[in-house]
């Protein structure tokens, strides 16, 4: 995802996760000289479960479907 919501910057990033046993997909909120993680889904590697995770804030439902979306998209195991 890249893309603009009232006006701020969204994007995405795939990053695994050592400790916690598989990989997110990270929310990333940039306006003006901030950037934030604002949330993730991941998925576990131990046990096979989905979760989201907001990281203190508010963010649109769309914004969240997109996320789910794009996460089911790409952190698929084939």
């Amino acid at each position: 995802m890249n893309r603009e919501y009232r006006g701020a910057r969204y994007t995405t990033l795939v990053a695994s996760d050592i400790k916690r046993d598989g990989i997110g997909l990270g929310l990333h909120w940039h306006s003006g000289n901030q950037d934030n993680v604002v949330a993730e889904v991941f998925f576990s590697d131990a046990n096979h479960s989905w979760t989201v995770n907001t990281f203190d804030c508010d963010i649109p439902l769309e914004l969240l479907e997109d996320l789910i979306s794009e996460a089911k998209e790409r952190l698929v195991r084939k």
